[in-house]
């Protein structure tokens, strides 16, 4: 990568997640979308990517925050950019719908 491209494009965070995303390429040939997760202890403020069950919830909702933030770019083709849209959508309902059970399946939401 080229050291212009190593600073992210943006970071976006749900939770105690957080993504960094890297965005290369150019208009000529197309631009290409990285990301990595990393995962806040916020007891002692270090970072990992070690997550356990708590952070599934958090993980569907930097999805849904990352779907949105890459769709919202326009630089991705129209077909990519609709599904990532669509995603983005459908997480919308899925989270809304589990946040406002306290009882999925038996199991209480925490």
């Amino acid at each position: 990568m080229p050291d212009k491209s190593r600073k992210p494009y943006t970071m976006v965070g749900a939770e105690q997640l957080t993504a960094s995303v890297y965005k290369t390429g150019d208009e000529l040939m197309g631009f290409d979308y990285r990301f990595n997760i990393t995962r806040l202890n916020n007891r002692t403020g270090r970072v990992n990517q070690w997550f356990t069950p708590d952070d599934l919830c958090a993980m569907v909702k930097l999805v849904r925050v990352l779907s949105a933030e890459l769709a919202h770019d326009g630089c991705m083709d129209e077909e990519s950019r609709n599904l990532l849209f669509r995603l983005a959508a459908g997480l919308d309902d899925a989270i809304a719908e589990v946040s406002t059970n306290n009882n999925v399946n038996g199991a209480t939401n925490q």
